[in-house]
């Protein structure tokens, strides 16, 4: 494939990515400001429950697993294999949901803390609601796996929209009604399944095995262990949350999701696009493609990282208010945990977001054992930093997945030299110029939105937020020209 066609593909999914995650950011405006904390706590615990399995039956075993086997079988098989292993998938599925449903209180007393201030009933109630999602978006994963294997990516970046906009139309039709919240959901994950079907040009169900779906359940198998890791600390992390006032479970949330966006947009749709090639250089045993191209692609990601972190951590209060306090009368409460939980996430951007490319790197040799013996270890430092640091409160509490992220780079920079992949020197002094450049550009935002207003709401903060983000944005690139930040990694 030629750079022009790599840029083409990247392009696309970062714009697909973009649109769905401004959506998403809609949509979570709109849970913030017609419905109240008591049920979007509610609902944001009962959510985890269906994302518990979401990576195991969804976007990081599908893709991770599929597109290694697909790019290995003739042509003539891919059909098929594709019609009875959606088949298996949606068995599994659906054993899974009628177990969720089935099991809710206990899963809920798993996520709630002893003490909670939530209601325990409610939370029940929209576990069972909401457990079909996971249905609806394992479904739409393995579409959007069919189609990138294939390097199609408009369907795969662009379904998300689907979703957002189902969820936001239910939303605004019954403000405030926990069973509209749930079923938003619900409606949102079907249509983001529906809108990629035509793209699969006539695509159906097969009952039958195939010998490839045993090798892609071995591909997946590792993931059970970095997914069951990964959901121990999320239970860790509700329990936690759910331990602190109403509002914490949202301010979270309302950080989590920017965070995500960013980490979508500069370092997940990055790699997805190029997640085909790497494992093409690798399958053909390309070791200086496969190098040249990751290489490329760190120095880009971590350049745009370095600067979605300085914003998030600089001018975190006023993001805020802008995103989410539409109103004046804005909780408080949940404006706070938002913010503080919004600056530690913030400095996890540059570590995790290229941690996530490096992976990707190992998956594409198939090290997927080594990738999960990683992943696996960060998760539970991570776990064990929640415990440690909860008494600091919402920022401390966050700052545990900051310590983890840059304890997974270091161990992918050391990796890499050793396997004579990259060299780890020219890595961190790289990174080291990203880290000033965003220190000082993030700090000049800080300074300069406090200059022009407090944040409160979204009418008060809007100019401050334009100003400092300008400054951010021009001191930080200016930086980045003067450093050489823009050129890869040598």
């Amino acid at each position: 494939m030629s750079k022009k066609r790599i840029l083409h593909n990247t392009l696309i999914v970062m714009a697909g990515t973009l649109a769905s995650r401004l959506l998403g950011v809609v949509r979570q405006g709109v849970l913030n400001n017609f419905f109240d904390k008591s049920v979007t706590d509610a609902f944001l615990v009962a959510y985890r429950v269906p994302n518990l399995f979401r990576e195991v039956l969804a976007e990081g075993a599908v893709t991770n697993a599929l597109i290694p086997i697909l790019a290995e079988l003739p042509a003539t098989e891919q059909e098929r294999f594709k019609r009875r292993f959606a088949a298996f998938l949606l068995g599994l599925n659906l054993l899974v949901v009628g177990l969720g449903i089935i099991f809710a209180p206990q899963i809920a007393a798993l996520l709630l803390a002893a003490n909670t201030p939530l209601n325990v009933d409610l939370v029940v109630y929209l576990i069972r609601l909401v457990m079909p999602f996971l249905l609806a978006i394992s479904m739409s994963a393995l579409f959007g796996a069919f189609l990138q294997s294939e390097e199609r990516f408009w369907g795969p970046s662009f379904a998300p929209m689907a979703f957002n906009l189902g969820a936001i139309a239910v939303m605004l039709l019954w403000p405030g009604s926990a069973t509209a919240l749930a079923l938003a959901f619900v409606t949102g994950g079907t249509l983001q399944a529906l809108v990629q079907i035509p793209a699969l040009k006539g695509f159906g169900l097969e009952l039958g095995w195939h010998p490839a779906i045993g090798k892609a359940a071995l591909l997946m198998t590792p993931f059970l262990f970095t997914t069951s890791t990964r959901q121990f600390l999320t239970v860790v992390l509700y329990a936690l949350l759910t331990s602190m006032p109403l509002g914490a479970a949202t301010g979270f949330s309302n950080a989590d999701m920017t965070y995500l966006m960013a980490l979508g947009l500069f370092s997940v749709s990055p790699a997805m696009a190029l997640y085909p090639r790497l494992s093409s250089y690798a399958a053909a045993g390309d070791e200086s493609g496969f190098s040249r191209l990751l290489e490329q692609g760190l120095g880009r990601v971590a350049v745009l990282l370095g600067w979605a972190a300085a914003l998030m951590v600089g001018l975190a209060p006023w993001i805020v208010a802008v995103l989410f306090a539409w109103k004046a009368s804005f909780d408080p409460q949940v404006f706070a945990f938002s913010t503080s939980a919004m600056r530690a996430l913030g400095l996890a951007l540059l570590p995790w977001g290229l941690y996530n490319l490096y992976v990707r790197g190992l998956y594409a040799r198939k090290q997927i054992a080594r990738a999960v013996k990683i992943s696996v270890s960060l998760f539970l430092l991570n776990t064990l930093g929640y415990y440690l640091l909860v008494g600091g409160g919402m920022f401390m509490l966050n700052l545990a997945t900051v310590i983890a992220g840059f304890l997974g780079l270091a161990w992918m920079v050391w990796i890499y030299q050793r396997d004579s992949y990259l060299s780890a020197s020219s890595q961190l002094e790289f990174l080291a110029r990203v880290v000033l450049a965003a220190t000082v550009s993030g700090y000049l935002g800080y300074i300069v939105a406090s200059w022009a207003g407090p944040a409160r709401d979204l009418a008060a903060s809007l100019w401050p937020l334009f100003l400092s983000s300008l400054a951010v944005s021009l001191s930080y690139f200016v930086l980045a020209w003067s450093f050489k930040l823009p050129v890869r990694m040598r």
